[in-house]
């Protein structure tokens, strides 16, 4: 018998194991080789400890090729956990873990996902009433599973087909019976709630809100009368918006995204092209205005949208119905007509409809009126791409039918119209996504040309001090393995960004003071204020002054105690990231936007790059996209939440209030939450009880 085989005892003196419904198929060895090794595990000790969890994990691998075992151990897992399964690990904590990051670790393979099933399991035990745990309820462990599945449309809605690779048919096992425990109707609540956050922020890529919808329509009944996106949307004065009937808003969505018309729906796309050459002028006027609403509503485009752009190109009124556009947006289109014709003919096709909204949101904005971003355009349409640069954009979107140049011309079209939609995707490049977004917020010609630069001959360069940074010659960024989920524009300029802001911070390291101080104007331009704040001392590792870094922080940037200045330029900031418990992970950049106070409480609203303005900062530290005066790709929290996770900021020095005027309860309030948090990494200087 070797080391992995069950571990039997005489049927004799063997009491007959306890098998629970749904598992009455599995052999009695089976179960009892499970029970052996949890109270082998319950026995150990900390030397033989290692040794028991291997053991039992290899029992788990084994009862997870089949439906029966993985009953067995949702049973079970109440067991494990007192057993200290999870002890000591990073599954210690259920309330540290993060949903949107459940679908990656199931499929990290070995002991990992047996390790994420268990604790999958363990939080339906909790959810169902079965396993009770400090600091996590049943309500936060049944949200936390919908938020995992939501998160995920490759979790929920795996393909049809059945996954040949064994740990696929574990996850997708796990996922079933996941399923099978949660009512219908909260998920649908949580998919439509879902899919209006996502709609809300406004990304440049949405293949994750439309990938959703079209999984929903294919697999989930929805029953509803017709509704309209306005009623599935957050609104301001409707706190209970997500308690409305689900199907309802979750036909609104799939209505306006995928059947803007009924010629949508009864159409694909060569259909509805063919449908739109034999059509009228009326006809293509009515659908303008049916398209053009959907698409105002979730900023979602689908291969129609792009024929109809194309179709009405040279016909002013009925594109800018299409785009959705203002007066003044249709006179930028009026003043430009000719051009952006040219533009729809080069950069908008079916295999990039995202781009329809992108030309919409860049003529609201005026912008084709400033001449470098005209001219800078204009060369898109003729520019020849270095192969590298062109190898980039096709893995950004495999089997488009398009010219890697179109789809970058398209995707720009996007990153001009959506500065805020710019995301970072996997990658650890917040510096480099938030560059891009506030070049095209108010240097657009600046943004152009350099991405002609990368476009031709995949290089850049950058000055820091005097002296030039080309990025070819330069070592590996932050970026270890590039994720290429993010539009052309940001696929071919990140990587360079990534490695010029990197050698920018290590030429500015050990000066004494953040690298950020000499590092952000370099790299952003000179509507960075010269004045720098930092609550973390490089020197000494500690948090030396945080009374007078608060302080500082409200007299610059609170309207009640900076004379009421507000900001001209978004200013980059540094915020400490933390687990949904409070603990250090590590540092993001973010852009402060503006400070406005809404139902009576001051916020800070802002760009974060990461692209999912709703990522939790604390237990009760949650940012939100919607109900409190949110515009498209922001985010806001409480001013003072805000302050608590910030260690260093920009300010103008002309513009800073006094400093005692700060009442000392507002700065206790935002020390306490900083000192409770991530400040447990470090020690403080200057109060009682340092730690």
């Amino acid at each position: 018998m070797t080391r992995e085989d069950p571990i039997h005892t005489p049927s004799s003196t063997r009491k007959a194991p306890s098998i629970p419904p749904g598992a009455d198929g599995l052999p009695d060895h089976l179960v009892d080789a499970l029970d052996e090794r949890v109270e082998a595990l319950q026995a150990a000790s900390a030397l033989t400890r290692a040794e028991a969890v291997r053991r039992l994990l290899s029992q788990v691998d084994a009862l997870t090729d089949s439906r029966e075992g993985l009953e067995l151990l949702r049973h079970r897992v109440p067991e494990m956990v007192e057993a200290g399964l999870f002890r000591d690990g990073p599954w210690e904590k259920p309330g540290r873990l993060v949903p949107a990051l459940v679908g990656g670790t199931l499929r990290a393979g070995d002991q990992t996902t047996l390790m994420e099933i268990l604790s999958e399991l363990r939080i339906l035990a909790v959810s169902e009433g079965r396993l009770a745990l400090e600091e996590f309820p049943a309500a936060h462990a049944q949200q936390f599973l919908l938020d995992a599945l939501v998160r995920d449309p490759e979790l929920l809605f795996p393909e049809e087909e059945e996954p040949t690779e064994e740990p696929a048919r574990k996850v997708r096992r796990l996922t079933d019976l996941l399923l099978e425990h949660i009512p219908m109707t909260r998920l649908k609540g949580a998919l439509a709630t879902e899919i209006a956050l996502l709609c809300l922020q406004r990304p440049i890529v949405t293949d994750r809100a439309l990938t959703l919808l079209e999984r929903v329509r294919d697999r989930i009944p929805v029953q509803a009368d017709e509704a309209r996106v306005d009623e599935a949307l957050p609104d301001d004065g409707d706190p209970e918006w997500e308690d409305t009937d689900p199907d309802r808003r979750l036909a609104a969505f799939l209505d306006a995204a995928l059947t803007p018309s009924e010629a949508v729906r009864d159409y694909g796309a060569a259909e509805y092209a063919a449908h739109l050459k034999k059509a009228g002028a009326e006809v293509w006027s009515e659908e303008c205005g049916r398209l053009g609403a959907a698409l105002s509503a979730t900023g979602l485009a689908i291969p129609h949208h792009a024929l109809l752009a194309r179709r009405v190109r040279n016909r002013p009124a009925d594109l800018g119905r299409l785009l959705g556009l203002s007066a003044t947006g249709q006179a930028e289109l009026e003043r430009h007509r000719a051009f952006v014709a040219e533009l729809v003919d080069d950069a908008i096709h079916p295999d990039l409809p995202r781009a329809v909204y992108g030309l919409g949101r860049l003529l609201e904005r005026g912008i084709l009126s400033q001449q470098p971003v005209r001219t800078g355009l204009q060369r898109f349409l003729t520019v020849d791409l270095h192969p590298d640069a062109a190898r980039a954009i096709r893995r950004s979107r495999p089997g488009a039918g398009i010219s890697p140049r179109k789809l970058l011309l398209g995707d720009l079209l996007g990153v001009l119209g959506q500065p805020l939609g710019i995301g970072q995707g996997k990658n650890p490049t917040c510096q480099s996504a938030r560059g891009l977004s506030l070049w095209s917020r108010h240097a657009p010609g600046k943004l152009l040309g350099m991405v002609r630069t990368v476009a031709e001959s995949f290089d850049l360069v950058m000055r820091f001090e005097g002296q030039e940074l080309v990025a070819s010659q330069l070592g590996q960024g932050l970026v270890q393995e590039f994720d290429h989920d993010l539009d052309a524009v940001s696929v071919i300029m990140v990587p360079h960004l990534d490695r010029i802001y990197n050698e920018m911070m290590r030429r500015a390291a050990y000066r004494g003071d953040d690298p950020h101080r000499w590092v952000n104007p370099a790299m952003y331009g000179h509507w960075i204020p010269t004045g720098f704040s930092s609550a973390y001392d490089y020197a000494t590792n500690t948090i030396p002054d945080f009374d007078g870094f608060v302080r500082q922080f409200f007299a610059t940037h609170h309207p009640e105690w900076n004379g009421g200045h507000d900001l001209a330029y978004p200013n980059p900031v540094g915020i400490f990231l933390t687990s949904v418990s409070g603990d250090l992970i590590g540092f993001h950049a973010v852009s402060v936007l503006r400070v406005r106070k809404v139902k009576g409480q001051m916020r800070v609203f802002l760009y974060n790059p990461n692209g999912e303005g709703r990522q939790r900062w604390h237990a009760d530290i949650r940012p939100t996209v919607a109900g409190n005066g949110e515009r498209p790709g922001e985010s806001s929290l409480p001013f003072h939440q805000f302050a608590a996770r910030l260690y260093a900021f920009h300010y103008n020095p002309a513009d800073v209030g006094p400093l005692e005027a700060v009442p000392a309860e507002e700065v206790t309030r935002v020390t306490e939450l900083a000192r409770s948090s991530w400040g447990r990494s470090y020690t403080w200087v200057g109060l009682p009880g340092g730690a």
